[in-house]
């Protein structure tokens, strides 16, 4: 079960070129959570919010990082949250879209 269900994967461009993948599965929460509780904390008060229509850009980014984080979690170097977040770049309609793939899969 260390793989991403492909309904719930996500190839996120960054603004170097390159592709990673990004995932959010309640297996992979779990591991976030014993791994990087700070991290798995500020994603759970992002998504007890009642208006989830009106994230906050910087909550969007957060959210794609946790899924970027969950879907690598068995990597040994993977970005630091500062480093995701530079080469994110301001594409908000990227990072929308991620994000609404991630917490709204399609059913397979």
């Amino acid at each position: 079960m260390d793989k991403p269900m492909t309904n719930t994967t996500y190839d996120f461009k960054l603004i170097d070129g390159t592709t990673v993948k990004l995932t959010l599965n309640f297996y992979f929460l779990y591991q976030l959570r014993s791994t990087n509780k700070e991290l798995y904390e500020r994603y759970n008060a992002i998504m007890q919010r009642t208006n989830k229509d009106n994230f906050d850009i910087l909550d969007m980014a957060t959210i794609c990082y946790v899924g970027y984080v969950c879907a690598n979690l068995k990597e040994e170097n993977i970005l630091s949250e500062e480093d995701f977040y530079m080469l994110c770049g301001y594409d908000m309609t990227a990072v929308g879209k991620a994000v609404n793939h991630l917490v709204n899969p399609k059913k397979q």
